[in-house]
C-alpha cells in the first residue's frame, strides 16, 4: 500500500509552522526565588488587584506589559498578565519594574 505523500507534505509545512511559531514566542523571565528573598522576607498579599505597568525580560529583551501585582515584599512583586493569545502569565520583578496605572 502506498501513502499519499501530497497529504505528508501538508502535514509537514504545519508542523514546521507550529514549531516556528512556539520558537519565536518570547518566552518570559522570572527572578529566581533567591533574588526575591521570599523566605526571609515573606511577601504582602494585595487585597485587590493592583494595575501595573511593568518591564519584564524576555529572550529579546525588556519589554513593557500592562499587568496586575499580586503580592510584594521589600525587593519584588509578583505580577501576573494575560498576552493576545490568552495565555496567562506570572512572574517576579524587582519593584523598580514596575509603576502604576490610571494614577
Amino acid at each position: 500500500m502506498s501513502s499519499n505523500r501530497r497529504y505528508a507534505d501538508k502535514i509537514d509545512r504545519q508542523m514546521a509552522a507550529k514549531i516556528a511559531q512556539v520558537e519565536m514566542s518570547p518566552k518570559y523571565r522570572s527572578l529566581p526565588p533567591e533574588l526575591t528573598e521570599i523566605e526571609k522576607d515573606r511577601p504582602v498579599q494585595a487585597p485587590e488587584p493592583i494595575a501595573v505597568t511593568a518591564w519584564i525580560d524576555i529572550t529579546a529583551g525588556t519589554i513593557p506589559i500592562e499587568a496586575v501585582v499580586r503580592e510584594w515584599n521589600q525587593k519584588a512583586a509578583r505580577i501576573e498578565w494575560t498576552t493576545s493569545d490568552g495565555s496567562q502569565h506570572s512572574a517576579w520583578v524587582y519593584l523598580g519594574a514596575i509603576r502604576r496605572r490610571g494614577t
